[in-house]
């Protein structure tokens, strides 16, 4: 088995935990289990004082995707917890290590590589925090960070009970001759190593992870793309409820629209559910971010369903306000015809057309406009037209 140790004892210079500081919408301890678990890490084992709200809801989280965590209060209970043929992944309180930067530690396959990561005696950390960055000799420091047996663990049992345990683990490990792993420079440089020592250091740390994980479509789509710079500039508040608010207010307006359709007010249900649309833009934004700055899948599902959900609420609207009674072969084709070859037309890689056809906001606004000035068939036929042409254009290429 491999287990993780982490911390969350020491605090900052106003007094609040590292370990609970926040970053992107998580707490530095949750960013660190969650490295643990991208480690092959199946147990997570938590030093603390006493388990506050933060951690509790860790716990129920690993739990929740099957881990284990134990959270503890002394040397003597980690002890119990280890067996000696365990592998241990040390990692110290309040570090936010890169996970590129351990490519060191990280072999072929599942293997990971016992070692003690360093850095230089000259880092910037060293000399500001050397108090968690503890000297192995003259030219190098723990950087933070390290692998090894488990079977060190037992001898705890023989020191200071009140110690501190990822130091004495530390010297065990050295004491073992557990191989020393210098740190490339440039992956502990800058953003890629950091301690969180106080809420201003993650500040940028946090910018440079919503920068790179919230991707804004081409603004051929401008719905789509407005959504998309929305999230960016306003992450990383409400991560952790954007994806479900949104949808909600996607649902709600969806329905409006259909009721309004039903109800004889075509143009406002078309409007309606154009806004559905952009909400539903703005959740699949939210849902992105939050998968790929937490690693999280829970929830996903949903998110996967909501483009095709918006669709149908389109098409539900669209043939509401077309009228299927008199015709309803002829009524019922143009609006299928047209969401359905749009989503066929947006499977064309090149960025600036795939915007464009999945943009279902634009289109029902359009659609909205051309049903208020009685034009929604014709505007259906061209749209229908369009999509074909690109659809055809886009198998033809592929060929």
């Amino acid at each position: 088995m491999r287990t993780a140790l982490l911390a969350a004892v020491k605090r900052t210079a106003n007094g609040h935990p590292r370990a609970e500081l926040m970053l992107a919408g998580r707490s530095v301890l949750a960013w660190q289990a969650q490295l643990a678990r991208e480690m092959g890490c199946t147990r997570i084992i938590c030093l603390c004082e006493a388990p506050s709200e933060n951690l509790l809801s860790l716990q129920r989280e690993i739990e929740s995707a099957g881990g284990e965590f134990h959270a503890i209060r002394g040397n003597l209970q980690l002890v119990s917890l280890m067996r000696a043929d365990d592998d241990l992944v040390l990692i110290a309180d309040g570090l936010l290590p890169d996970r590129r930067a351990l490519s060191e530690f990280m072999g072929a396959g599942d293997v990971l590589k016992r070692g003690v990561a360093t850095i230089p005696a000259s880092h910037s950390l060293t000399e500001q925090h050397a108090e968690d960055f503890e000297r192995i000799d003259r030219d190098r420091h723990w950087a933070g960070f390290a692998v090894m047996r488990a079977d060190q663990v037992q001898k705890l049992a023989d020191l200071p009970s009140d110690g501190d345990a990822m130091s004495l683990l530390l010297r065990l490990a050295l004491q073992a001759r557990v191989e020393c792993r210098s740190l490339a420079p440039r992956a502990v440089d800058g953003q890629g190593w950091i301690l969180a020592s106080h809420a201003d250091v993650l500040a940028e740390r946090e910018q440079a992870l919503v920068t790179a994980g919230a991707s804004v479509p081409a603004w051929t789509g401008p719905s789509r793309a407005a959504a998309g710079l929305l999230v960016r500039e306003t992450a990383p508040r409400q991560l952790d409820k954007g994806p479900e608010i949104s949808t909600g207010l996607a649902a709600f307006f969806a329905a409006t629209g259909i009721a309004l359709a039903g109800f004889g007010f075509g143009a406002a249900g078309l409007g309606m559910a154009a806004i559905g649309a952009l909400a539903g833009s703005v959740s699949g934004a939210w849902s992105g971010l939050r998968r790929s700055l937490w690693a999280q899948t829970n929830g996903a599902k949903l998110f996967e369903y909501t483009s095709p959900a918006i669709d149908i609420a389109a098409l539900v609207c669209l043939i509401l306000v077309q009228g299927w009674q008199e015709n309803p072969i002829t009524q019922i084709a143009l609006p299928v015809l047209a969401i359905g070859l749009a989503r066929l037309a947006s499977g064309e890689e090149r960025p600036l057309s795939q915007a464009f056809w999945k943009d279902r906001a634009l289109h029902l606004a359009g659609f909205a406009i051309a049903a208020a000035t009685g034009y929604l068939g014709e505007a259906l036929a061209i749209f229908a037209c369009a999509a074909l042409i690109q659809t055809t254009h886009n198998l033809t290429g592929r060929r």
